[in-house]
């Protein structure tokens, strides 16, 4: 289904059934990345939980939408909802005027860190200096895309500590503060924390289909009466 299509329908079932409530319900597939703690990670059994799956878990019930997922390489995220192969995405996703010139986001629902880090080495060259892995699609490849400095994409996190662990960069810039469970591919491995740099944001959305206006509005409905009950303040204790 393409993306103008998703929204077609999504209309036609809000204009039928005025809503959810009213006992239709809505199947809608909710694209995110397969680990990034502690926003999505999979427990012992393999299954997807974290803050964010259980923040998107309370919106499909509160919006009586039936909801299934799927997980893609974070860079295939945003092209998947501007295509219409998602109906969401998230996933502790910053919201930024790039990505909202591509897709509409929701309220913003969290805010992260600001602090970003450079990865390498001891004596490894100054970012100036470096080639640079980065996870593509994300706010950190903006940023090094932005700055005019010698990075490479690589299709996950680990991927990209991979390359500069293998020679085949001289940093990673990500998100890596406080990530236990990428410790042994960064302190494990003999590379330190080099240099932090700020790269700001608009807080944390989920992202529709750019002109979805229907389904953002019900997202956003969900979000303000989660904040206003306090179950976006539990899940927040919980996971962060």
């Amino acid at each position: 289904m393409s993306c103008s299509a998703s929204i077609a329908a999504i209309t036609l079932w809000l204009a039928a059934t005025g809503e959810p409530s009213g006992g239709a319900v809505r199947h809608l597939t909710i694209g995110t990345e397969a680990t990034f703690p502690p926003y999505i990670i999979r427990d012992d059994a393999g299954a997807l939980t974290g803050f964010d799956h259980q923040v998107m878990s309370e919106i499909c019930t509160r919006t009586g939408h039936d909801c299934t997922w799927q997980t893609a390489p974070f860079g295939e995220l945003i092209p998947g909802v501007a295509e219409g192969r998602f109906d969401v995405v998230l996933g502790g996703m910053a919201i930024t005027p790039e990505r909202r010139a591509l897709v509409d986001f929701s309220i913003p629902y969290t805010w992260g860190g600001e602090i970003e880090w450079f990865i390498g080495f001891p004596g490894a060259p100054a970012p100036e200096a470096a080639r640079i892995a980065v996870e593509a699609g994300t706010i950190h490849e903006s940023w090094l895309r932005g700055q005019g400095l010698d990075f490479r994409s690589y299709p996950s996190e680990a991927a990209a500590l991979d390359a500069v662990a293998g020679g085949e960069t001289d940093l990673t810039l990500g998100p890596f503060a406080h990530r236990m469970d990428l410790a042994a591919q960064i302190e494990g491995r003999g590379l330190e924390y080099a240099w932090s740099v700020d790269i700001p944001d608009e807080g944390t959305g989920i992202a529709v289909c750019k002109g979805n206006t229907a389904l953002k509005a019900q997202i956003d409905a969900a979000l303000r009466a989660m904040e206003a009950d306090g179950t976006l303040a539990a899940l927040n204790s919980r996971w962060f």
